[in-house]
């Protein structure tokens, strides 16, 4: 059913693009009165999509109504809520909306798409309302795994819904505030809360997540005793555990290095926004060649085992500042994201080929998530009391699960989402309403392509079936005036088969001149004179060869899988010579 928008134009929907039955890609829109607002604009990691490991989610819909959209608002730094921005802004041209060192963050992202000057970043005022006519938003602090994480209390005539974010109840969140959970009850108790959008991460894990402040002596712990190198890698935007880790080397006595540009980075934005105020012993990678290994300890990028990050080089003995050897010690400070085990569980292996000690969350107390466990999602319900729960930022079996746990907290209305799915939110009705088109755009370098597009699927092809080009001359008798070069990469191996590439030369000499018979081709006759012959119907020689392209290719790719089981993608290129 697709959706009627102007059935629907004074109506509150909600619709997210991006971040419904998966974890990362969050894209939601809010509609009422004929204008739309965005919250978040994230990116997520591509799975077997050939020379793609980014995607965004399809924004086609909201570009289509972009003049409508009253802007952007960002709640917190991470990849899969802002990493989109610098891809999709131009298709949508909105101000943006961010807290101190989220628009720091995304400032030193867009300058490196020369868009730092070009797309208007507005910073939020925390203590006050944000007036985006029909939409008042109150920003209300919850912790997270970076600081200033911004939960949104969006104010309409026809009822406020508060959009999470990502979000734990944290007592010592190391870096940032605590949650404000006092302005979220004081809503909750005068029941002004119409609606809940809520973070799913970890609502299959029972009891309450643990406190980033309690990382401290377990991680030192493992440390301190150390005469090796150490390393730790965890995500580059978790600006609280650098923190911790930091303090770590500092009160062991080493110095700190800094492996990958995300890191230097977040550093770089982390001191600019006021934080990292401490006296940290930070070095240059460069410097580490001057120090004993146990004087050292780096932080390294690529805990979900990107191939150009730090640690991958490090596993694999390629990075240019730092080797580690036997004994060393390897510290993954962070989740196994759904999708990057394969990634991930080859970098461990690379790691222990090298006699690298290799620690991670499923054997020692190296991570806390930044998301709730059900305990934190049941006291949320107790303080907000929303009529209607729509749980998001999870797969479906994520999602399903926390409707299940809303419904045993009482609330009275509870959907499962998906992308693309619109939900009217009304006070006598919340309701499934239609779809729109929803999707993903793979990140390819400077372009964006669709997944489901014609290069992608060419991609795929060729990477499991090869290529293979045949390129000739021939005259316009359809005599062949050159030699038949014959591309094969990927496919079939015809230098290990003489007999195979003659027989192919001399089907398609075979080919050629029952095709010339076919078109009564001879001396005097051929294509220029086929032309003249047939004006009248507009035959021109270029489509006559596209013709015969075209069938030599059907030949060729049915002699391919003779030979091989399986067709590969066949390219056909003849040459006219006059």
């Amino acid at each position: 059913m697709d959706l009627n928008l102007k059935k629907h134009h004074s109506d509150l929907l909600f619709l997210p693009l991006g971040g419904a039955n998966e974890i990362g890609m969050n894209l939601n829109l809010y509609h009422l009165d004929g204008k739309w607002l965005m919250v978040d604009c994230g990116v997520g990691f591509a799975y077997d999509v050939p020379g793609v490991d980014m995607m965004t989610p399809d924004i086609s819909f909201i570009k289509q109504h972009r003049h409508n959209l009253v802007g952007i608002v960002l709640t917190h730094i991470h990849e899969d809520h802002m990493g989109a921005v610098q891809y999709l802004w131009e298709e949508l041209k909105a101000p943006v909306y961010a807290t101190n060192f989220g628009a720091n963050f995304l400032q030193s992202k867009l300058a490196e798409f020369k868009l730092d000057k070009v797309v208007p970043i507005r910073i939020i005022d925390g203590s006050r309302n944000l007036n985006l006519n029909p939409f008042t938003i109150e920003f209300i602090g919850l912790t997270h795994s970076v600081p200033e994480m911004k939960a949104l209390m969006i104010k309409t005539h026809k009822g406020n819904i508060l959009h999470t974010g990502d979000w734990k109840f944290d007592p010592n969140p190391v870096v940032g505030e605590i949650s404000e959970k006092e302005k979220i009850k004081n809503y909750g108790e005068r029941g002004e809360i119409l609606a809940m959008v809520c973070d799913s991460t970890n609502a299959l894990s029972e009891g309450h997540s643990r406190s980033e402040g309690e990382l401290y002596d377990s991680l030192k712990s493992l440390i301190a005793g150390r005469q090796n190198l150490v390393g730790v890698t965890t995500f580059a935007s978790n600006i609280a555990r650098i923190h911790t880790i930091a303090r770590i080397a500092r009160d062991v006595g080493r110095k700190i290095a800094l492996l990958g540009f995300s890191l230097h980075r977040l550093h770089e934005v982390g001191k600019k926004s006021g934080y990292f105020t401490e006296n940290f012993d930070f070095i240059s990678d460069k410097e580490i060649r001057f120090y004993n290994k146990k004087e050292i300890l780096v932080i390294a990028t690529g805990c979900q085992g990107e191939p150009m990050a730090a640690t991958r080089k490090i596993a694999t003995d390629t990075h240019p500042s730092v080797r580690f050897t036997k004994g060393d010690l390897m510290i993954f400070s962070s989740k196994i994201i759904p999708g990057n085990e394969k990634k991930i569980f080859e970098l461990f292996d690379e790691l222990a080929k090298n006699q690298i000690d290799v620690m991670t969350e499923k054997d020692h107390f190296v991570h806390v998530s930044g998301h709730p466990s059900q305990d934190e999602l049941r006291e949320m319900y107790a303080l907000a009391k929303p009529k209607v729960a729509i749980p998001v930022h999870g797969e479906f079996l994520h999602t399903k699960t926390h409707c299940e746990l809303a419904k045993e907290c009482g609330v009275a209305r509870v959907i499962q989402i998906e992308n693309g799915l619109v939900v009217k939110i009304d006070n006598e009705n919340s309701e499934k309403i239609g779809f729109v088109k929803s999707g993903y755009f793979g990140v390819d370098g400077k372009q964006l392509l669709d997944l489901k597009g014609e290069i992608i699927r060419e991609r795929k092809k060729l990477q499991q079936s090869g290529v293979a080009i045949f390129s000739f001359a021939v005259n316009d008798s359809l005599n062949i005036v050159s030699r038949i070069r014959i591309n094969c990469i990927g496919s079939y191996d015809l230098k290990r088969d003489f007999a195979a590439e003659e027989m192919m030369k001399k089907e398609i000499q075979i080919f050629l001149k029952n095709k010339a018979r076919e078109l009564d081709l001879h001396e005097g006759f051929g294509l220029h004179f086929l032309k003249k012959r047939k004006k009248r119907k507009k035959l021109q020689e270029s489509k006559i060869l596209s013709e015969i392209e075209k069938s030599l290719r059907s030949k060729l790719l049915k002699i391919f899988e003779d030979l091989m089981g399986k067709r590969p993608v066949v390219e056909v290129s003849i040459h006219l010579v006059n």
